[in-house]
Parts: C-alpha cells; sequence; structure tokens
C-alpha cells in the first residue's frame, strides 16, 4: 500500500489522529466478516476454514479496496481504532495489586479510553502465569496467560483485590448488544491472531451478562465530574492503555496537567500501560498523587498485547 498512490488517496479520508494502517485493513477485514463476497477472503484466517493461500495477496486485496472504495471510504472517515485487547488485563492486574496494597481500601477503577469496558471487568477473569501462579476466577470464560520474563516476580495477591466502583470514559463508547459495534471491535484483530480473536468475544459474553458502565465524553472534560462521583472510601484509580501515547504533544501534556489537578483535591492512583515515543517496548508505571504530590515509578516493560510481562520494581 505504501507504494500504491490510488489506495494511499483512500487511506488519506480518516481522520486526524487515527492510526490508518489498523484503521484502513479493519475496515477491509469489517468488510469481509460483514459477508461480501471475494477471493481475498481466502487469505484470511479468520474467514477461511481450509488451507489459507500462499500466492501474493495483494492484488486481491487492491481490487477489493477498489470495489468497495464507498465503503472503505465511509468506514475510515467515521469509526475509530477502538480495540479492547482484553489479554493486557495481564499486566494491569499486578499494577492494581500494588493499589490496592498501598491504599488499604477497595479500589475504583477509572479506565479512560475504555471503548466498551472489557478492561472494567479483569477482576472476573482467570490469570495463568505458569509455574502454578493461578489467580482470579478458575470458572470465568476468559482465561488469560501470560509468560513471566527476567528475574523480579510480579508483587501478586493472594486473592484478586476488592473493586468497590467501577467506570469507564471513552468519546465513542461501544455499545456490547450493537452487533455492527461488535463486528468492527473483532475487525480490529489482526485475522491471523485466532487466540485474541476468542478472548475477545468470551470477554464480550461475559460483559453482556455484567455490563459495565461506559460514559460517552471526552476524557479531558468529563474526567473531573466523575471523580467527584467516586466513594470517597475508596482508591481512585485511573487506568489507561495504549491511549495517551496517540495523543499529539500538545494535547499528552494538557491530559497530565489535568490529572495533576486532579491529584491535587484527592489521592489518585494512576496506572499507565504506554508504548511513549522513541521507547523501543510498552512500559507498565505507576503515579500515585497523594497529599498534592506526584511520584511516579516504572513496574515493567510489557508486550503490546500482554503475552509476556517483564517486572522490574522492588514492589
Amino acid at each position: 500500500m505504501s507504494e500504491d498512490p490510488e489506495l494511499l488517496s483512500l487511506a488519506l479520508r480518516a481522520r486526524k489522529g487515527e492510526l490508518s494502517p489498523n484503521l484502513f485493513l479493519g475496515a477491509v477485514h469489517f468488510l469481509l466478516l460483514r459477508g461480501i463476497q471475494h477471493p481475498l477472503s481466502n487469505f484470511y484466517p479468520s474467514l477461511s476454514s481450509s488451507s489459507i493461500r500462499e500466492d501474493d495477496p495483494y492484488p486481491f486485496f487492491r481490487s477489493f479496496c477498489l470495489e468497495n472504495r464507498k465503503e472503505i471510504e465511509d468506514l475510515i472517515s467515521t469509526r475509530r481504532v477502538q480495540t479492547n485487547e482484553v489479554q493486557r488485563c495481564t499486566c494491569l492486574m499486578p499494577a492494581y495489586s500494588v493499589a490496592y496494597r498501598r491504599a488499604g481500601t477497595p479500589l475504583s477503577i477509572v479506565d479512560l479510553g475504555a471503548s466498551a469496558g472489557l478492561h472494567l471487568l479483569w477482576d472476573h477473569y482467570g490469570y495463568d502465569y505458569g509455574e502454578g501462579k493461578r489467580f482470579g476466577n478458575p470458572g470465568s470464560p476468559v482465561q488469560l496467560t501470560c509468560l513471566l520474563r527476567g528475574n523480579v516476580s510480579p508483587p501478586f495477591p493472594s486473592s484478586l483485590p476488592i473493586v468497590a466502583y467501577r467506570v469507564g470514559i471513552d468519546v465513542n463508547p461501544i455499545d456490547l448488544n450493537d452487533p455492527e459495534m461488535m463486528l468492527w471491535l473483532k475487525a480490529l484483530v489482526w485475522p491471523e491472531h485466532r487466540k485474541r480473536a476468542e478472548t475477545l468475544n468470551s470477554a464480550i459474553e461475559l460483559a453482556r451478562q455484567t455490563p459495565p458502565t461506559v460514559i460517552p465524553g471526552d476524557v479531558l472534560t468529563v474526567l473531573p465530574e466523575v471523580l467527584s462521583k467516586v466513594p470517597v472510601q475508596t482508591a481512585v484509580c485511573i487506568s489507561h492503555s495504549h491511549l495517551a501515547y496517540q495523543f499529539p504533544k500538545e494535547l499528552r501534556e494538557r491530559f497530565f496537567s489535568m490529572l495533576s489537578e486532579c491529584g491535587a483535591h484527592r489521592d489518585i492512583f494512576q496506572i499507565s500501560y504506554e508504548w511513549w515515543p522513541g521507547k523501543d517496548k510498552p512500559e507498565l508505571g505507576l503515579s500515585v498523587f497523594e497529599n498534592g504530590a506526584k511520584k511516579e515509578q516504572l513496574l515493567a516493560y510489557c508486550h503490546p498485547h500482554g503475552e509476556w510481562l517483564e517486572w522490574v520494581s522492588n514492589e
């Protein structure tokens, strides 16, 4: 595509700030999942149960995009890259445990860029880190596995932290009961990643039974009001994963400034799972706002999708 001016001009229909490659490829995947018949589907493991073709897929991809130009334009100009990478909860869970142990009170989780809110249900999942390190609900339909790297063991809890309150914020929440939006969420999973797709499907089914609350709005606008409604007897735990690194520099600075303002009025644990510009891998960080002062620490390095975790903190 990078050498194809005609398809590049189509990709330019994406809104500024969006991850254009993910958006474009997600739009094509979405149309195929929705049932458009085309030989291109034979190259997609998510669509073809038979052996996958091994010849050059690009001529088929190109013809599909040009034949469905209008539909692709509509999708990439109106949709956003809103994934709910449930596997990332394997990295978030130990961080929540650190906050819970420090606070000594139940947590109130506020997830930013929550999409369909599947990360909000992290304490409903089962976790397996190998070597007998199993936590959470062994009977959950969502069972997550994660490889531990390095020499430092994460501070796993004997039982998962107590969550007293949970809410998400997203500029465009994804409705779990909207088939089109669920198909879009699934289309953003890379077609060869079958395990990710299976995990997402299980998490969606679980979330339909226990729907998480996700408030529509811009984080910079609605977060202070959301925090004002969090129960005072709980520890506020703001989390965001693969969200803030996408912000332009000016917006990222406003975001951190707003968090500092919120932290001046109430103690806050901020858990960030971000792939910051200039870094070679995602970082799991914890910032604690206590009595108006902020302390930051690096907890771990992580796989982008939560497949492995390398804990580095002495927590």
